[in-house]
């Protein structure tokens, strides 16, 4: 009996302190889930809670953060407990301050924006305390990145640093970093001439052009990087040639045409990369072809190897090993018997004749066997549903017999039914029907004894169709 009323004051007392817990979670404004603030009770770092209420903007809580976790384990709560909250609340609320200030400062805002801030609904909410020092520290970072981010975008459109002074104009009113956006510009204007080194590479430029563009570029008043020019240009010159001996290898062009070309335009050649992928393309080429004639054409290496130049395509060493193999893997693929079966079925022709000699007679076999089965396939279609019919006209002449017969009955045993002219003509009316539909239910069932029969047949034909397709 104890222990059932120490059980029951367990329970009570779970219940009371879960009510008290989400009662005071309630209370306890912020953007924190219950399950985040008990785990940080039973941690018992203050530091660490304080910093998360100061960071989300709130004002100081600590007593109602007290309370909470004194129901959740309250041998955390000691006597620096509010000291070391006091101590990381500080350290949120600047970090919010700070991460408003550098959001406004990248927004292209202004310092005094501050005021609209300390105004807004969510500060008048949380009663957020202000920390004017920590929103400029954060603005003056966030206005950096903006200025950077304009210098670097100014630096890629190849705008020269005169562009300084109208931005400096424009963006007085916000607040201009001179030493931001010339490092942005810096890495723009950088990142302009790489780009343009790489593009004439993609382009199969030569790398001469830079002292034409320099020129321009000076003229202008643009900065010029040659290193970042060359760094963009050899990077991209390697996949330039790669990509020429690719599309060269099947527009009828080799490293001879190429080189004599190079060397009147000054072009840097890489001839070894080219010459790879030249070659990996029409072993491609060659292997392709292969597959593409395996499947139901007779080998045809000689008349391409002839057609070559015509078709603006090389021969090389691999092409007739590349060639034969290929073609012999996808002859393999088309000269089977399923597919001769498959391919008679739906009445179409098949190349018997590209095929092994030794296979030629079983695949005409099994060439006609599919159009048989299809054919067998056809009138077991049709004797099923003819079956299905018959069925229906059983089962309607059935329910009409019934029903005949349930009036017969019910007359017979009707003891006060006249015995007159129209009754006897009733009867023999009825008699007559019975006999009629005993007639056509007789007839039915042979004709679905037959169909049944006629579709069993048709199974077994077909099956011993499939069963003689491997017999050599």
């Amino acid at each position: 009996m104890r222990i059932r009323i120490q059980q029951v004051r367990t329970i009570i007392s779970l219940i009371t302190i879960t009510s008290a817990i989400a009662a005071s979670s309630i209370l306890l404004s912020g953007c924190q889930s219950t399950m985040t603030r008990v785990n940080d009770c039973k941690v018992g770092d203050w530091v660490s809670i304080g910093t998360k209420d100061g960071a989300e903007g709130l004002d100081k809580r600590f007593d109602d953060r007290r309370r909470f976790c004194s129901l959740v384990d309250g041998d955390k709560i000691k006597a620096e407990s509010s000291a070391n909250y006091d101590q990381g609340w500080l350290l949120g609320n600047y970090q919010y301050w700070s991460s408003l200030g550098r959001e406004d400062g990248r927004a292209a805002r202004a310092i005094s924006y501050f005021e609209s801030q300390s105004k807004s609904q969510t500060t008048q909410r949380n009663h957020t305390p202000l920390n004017h020092h920590a929103y400029e520290q954060g603005w003056q970072q966030g206005n950096a990145d903006y200025w950077y981010q304009t210098g670097m975008q100014d630096g890629k459109a190849a705008r020269n640093a005169g562009e300084e002074e109208s931005r400096a104009k424009a963006g007085a009113a916000i607040g201009f970093q001179l030493a931001a956006y010339q490092h942005g510009w810096r890495d723009g204007n950088y990142a302009y001439w790489e780009q343009t080194g790489y593009q004439d590479a993609h382009d199969g430029i030569p790398d001469l052009e830079l002292q034409g563009r320099a020129k321009k570029a000076a003229s202008a008043g643009l900065l010029v990087r040659e290193d970042a020019y060359h760094t963009g240009w050899s990077r991209e010159i390697v996949e330039y040639w790669k990509n020429l001996g690719w599309n060269d290898a099947v527009s009828g062009r080799d490293i001879h045409t190429r080189r004599d070309d190079a060397q009147k335009r000054g072009l840097k050649i890489f001839e070894t990369e080219y010459q790879k992928k030249w070659e990996q393309r029409l072993q491609q080429y060659w292997q392709d072809m292969g597959n593409k004639d395996g499947y139901g054409y007779p080998d045809q290496l000689e008349q391409r190897m002839a057609n070559a130049r015509r078709d603006n395509v090389f021969v090389i060493a691999q092409t007739r090993a590349l060639y034969q193999q290929a073609w012999a893997n996808q002859n393999a693929r088309y000269c089977t018997v399923e597919n001769a079966f498959n391919w008679g079925r739906q009445n179409q022709a098949m190349a018997v004749e590209v095929c092994n000699a030794g296979m030629q007679n079983q695949l005409r076999r099994a060439l006609l066997g599919g159009q048989d089965y299809e054919n067998l396939a056809r009138r077991q279609r049709d004797a099923h549903n003819d079956l299905l019919v018959n069925n229906d006209r059983y089962e309607d002449a059935e329910r009409k017999l019934r029903r005949l017969e349930q009036e017969i009955k019910r007359d017979q045993d009707d003891k006060n039914r006249p015995k007159n002219e129209d009754t006897a003509n009733i009867d023999k009316r009825r008699e007559r029907e019975h006999h009629d539909l005993h007639d056509i239910m007789n007839n039915v069932r042979r004709k679905i004894d037959e169909l049944k029969t006629w579709e069993f047949r048709y199974e077994q034909q077909m099956q011993q169709i499939k069963r003689d397709l491997y017999l050599n």
